[in-house]
This record gives structure tokens, sequence and C-alpha cells, in this order.
């Protein structure tokens, strides 16, 4: 059975190897989303301090690999994207 992904709130950043990620405080979890792929991987263990200075790296991707990548982490596939249909023919969109 997969595992659903708790819900941390992604933000796009400027990197070369990261996609997005997102922090919850809280649980210390940080999410991120690879460059070259959909799943999010969530590692535990990064404080609030941790995660304002990724944020402020001039490498966002060196600061990862130096710092949060040896730090226990947990896979989880992203949600398909939903994909609209164009609207029916018919009469109050009704099939």
């Amino acid at each position: 059975m997969q595992q659903k992904n708790p819900a941390i709130p992604l933000a796009a950043v400027e990197s070369k190897q990261l996609k997005a990620i997102g922090h919850d405080p809280a649980r210390e979890v940080l999410a991120v989303q690879f460059a070259n792929g959909a799943a999010v991987y969530h590692y535990s263990g990064v404080t609030k301090e941790l995660h304002q200075a990724l944020l402020a790296a001039e490498s966002k991707g060196t600061f990862f690999a130096r710092h949060i990548r040896g730090l226990q982490c947990q896979k989880f596939e992203a949600a398909p994207q939903v994909k609209h249909l164009p609207p029916d023919d018919t009469e109050g969109g009704a099939l």
C-alpha cells in the first residue's frame, strides 16, 4: 500500500537541483521535490533555522547536499496532475 503524502505546501525555488521545497516547523520536516522527478521527499529533523539557511543559501543544491541529504527521509509519490477536459457540447454541461 502506497503512503499518502502528508500535505506540506511546496514553493518553487531557483535551483538546478531542487524544483520546490516546503517546511513544517511543528514537525521539523522539510519537503523536497527535485528538478529531475515528481516524487516528494520528506526529511526529518530540519529545524526552522536550517530551513531558513537553505532558503538564504547562494546555492540551494550545494547547501542541501552538505546539510540535509544525509538526514532520514521518506519518499512519497506526487499527486497526479489534474487534466482539465474540454467543455462538453451538451446544454448545461450535463452528459
